[in-house]
């Protein structure tokens, strides 16, 4: 497995992190939502959030911005990505070829980005997407990760935590000795988030296990 840490120059969300000074935006998912519309999740800390909400308003790649929690000097959000957004989205470049965006952290520099892929040529594949869209790309590190045991589950940052959280407060003991909104509280989010955040983590263990291992039976 190929790990591979790189800033991009991304189109989605340019404007507030152009425009905003000291802005830290934490991608959390890209999707397809109702109506096949492209949605992304993510959260932003920011000191002036009128101008973060103006930013977006600008912004090309994305429409109606959505907050689903705020917590004070960070809120979270949903978009819908523009026909601009579409023609740039990586998401469908990492599936096609098996990586993996584990993290993404956009800041007035970029999007700094940590990403698996199962070959260097998988990594290659989404370095020409960007090439061919007049994205810039700086590669810090690439390096090969071993695994030991014959079994990969790539889950993001944001939903490793949660689960491992969910884990150890109880929340998948019968019965449940700590609910949903223990579970926002502990990481400072929603307790509709933390549904949506453990829903798609769960899902991605799933799929890449259960699914994964029945379609290797069968094959």
């Amino acid at each position: 497995m190929l790990i591979a840490e790189f800033t991009i120059d991304h189109p989605i969300l340019l404007t507030p992190l152009r425009e905003i000074p000291d802005i830290e935006v934490e991608w959390e998912e890209t999707y397809r939502g109702p109506d096949d519309r492209t949605q992304m999740l993510f959260s932003v800390r920011s000191d002036d959030f009128a101008a973060v909400e103006a930013a977006l308003a600008d912004d090309r790649s994305v429409t109606n911005p959505t907050v689903l929690d705020d917590t004070g000097d960070r809120r979270f959000y949903r978009v819908d990505f523009t026909s601009a957004g579409d023609e740039t989205n990586l998401m469908p470049e990492f599936i096609s070829v098996g990586g993996v965006l584990q993290r993404a952290v956009g800041t007035n520099s970029g999007w700094r980005c940590h990403a698996r892929f199962p070959s260097r040529d998988a990594f290659r594949h989404i370095m020409q997407f960007c090439a061919d869209h007049d994205i810039t790309v700086s590669v810090k590190r690439l390096y090969e990760e071993t695994d030991q045991d014959g079994l990969s589950v790539s889950l993001t940052d944001a939903q490793r935590e949660l689960l491992v959280v969910a884990s150890e407060c109880g929340y998948l003991e019968i019965p449940r000795t700590c609910s949903l909104a223990d579970l926002g509280d502990q990481l400072d989010i929603s307790d509709s988030s933390a549904s949506e955040r453990f829903r798609r983590g769960v899902k991605q263990l799933v799929q890449q296990t259960v699914v994964n291992e029945s379609a290797a039976a069968q094959g």
